[in-house]
């Protein structure tokens, strides 16, 4: 008879990658932002922030603005996590000189964010990963001067033109949104994701901003306020090369993590 220790305990299984988003929002930008969404991590799963974080190879999180999740998961509940990174996730100007950021480089095995000009402090400029999306690949051609992609929270005192359409960020998907956008030769929005998806489709692009994450396009839409921004139509900045640029630099990224 064979001695069979039956106290002994087997190891969990360590998956090849833990991904953490912002998975509880009704906001399509956010949901759109996770590169689990797009490449192959081999054997992975992906969860809310909040979610316990089981024995992984890389705990992956972003993107969006979610950076002081990512903050508090990789300080204080990435002890089953072999390497941390942090994908194409927003970091101002302020957040990537603190002290944080210093302990996150220390925490993390790649740090990258959507917002270029960061790199000198340790930032690699990764735009977000919903550039990976194959409705980018379905757009159709512009069919309208002008369309509105608002942001639900910060849109009501954007002045409205009689003929513009217009939907939200809110409870759409992602295709409807993309396409929604494409079919504009002008696109305004308030929105982060909006100007981003309207500069990769090479539209010309005004921004009606409501905070400072907008400053950190490498390419820059035309900013306008809430009256004026009619005057940019047909004039405004538009980006040649966008997607092509934004999907190289995540499958370089891609192949960083995949070879940690």
């Amino acid at each position: 008879m064979s001695n069979i220790n039956l106290n002994l305990v087997s190891e969990p299984l360590m998956l090849d990658a833990f991904c953490l988003h912002h998975r509880d929002t009704p906001n399509v930008g956010d949901l759109a932002s996770t590169p689990h969404d797009y490449f192959d991590f081999g054997n992975s799963k992906l969860a809310a922030f909040g979610s316990k974080i089981p024995p992984t190879k890389r705990l992956i999180m972003g993107g969006g603005l979610t950076w002081n999740a990512c903050v508090r998961n990789a300080l204080n509940k990435a002890q089953n996590a072999k390497h941390t990174v942090i994908w194409g996730v927003g970091i101002s100007r302020a957040g990537v000189k603190s002290d944080e950021f210093k302990e996150m480089q220390k925490a993390c095995s790649l740090i990258s964010s959507r917002c270029y000009g960061q790199e000198r402090r340790g930032a690699r400029y990764v735009p977000c990963a919903s550039a990976m999306s194959e409705h980018f690949d379905t757009a159709p051609a512009p069919t309208r001067e002008v369309v509105m992609f608002s942001h639900s929270g910060y849109s009501d005192t954007i002045r409205r033109v009689e003929g513009v359409p217009e939907i939200s960020n809110i409870n759409v998907s992602l295709k409807d949104a993309i396409h929604f956008i494409a079919s504009g030769e002008t696109v305004v929005t308030s929105s982060y994701h909006g100007t981003f998806w309207a500069l990769l489709l090479g539209r010309r692009v005004i921004c009606v901003p409501f905070s400072r994450k907008f400053r950190f396009f490498k390419e820059p839409p035309s900013m306008a306020t809430p009256d004026d921004w009619p005057e940019y139509i047909g004039k405004a900045n538009r980006v040649s090369g966008g997607l092509d640029e934004a999907r190289s630099l995540n499958r370089a990224f891609y192949d960083d993590v995949m070879n940690l």
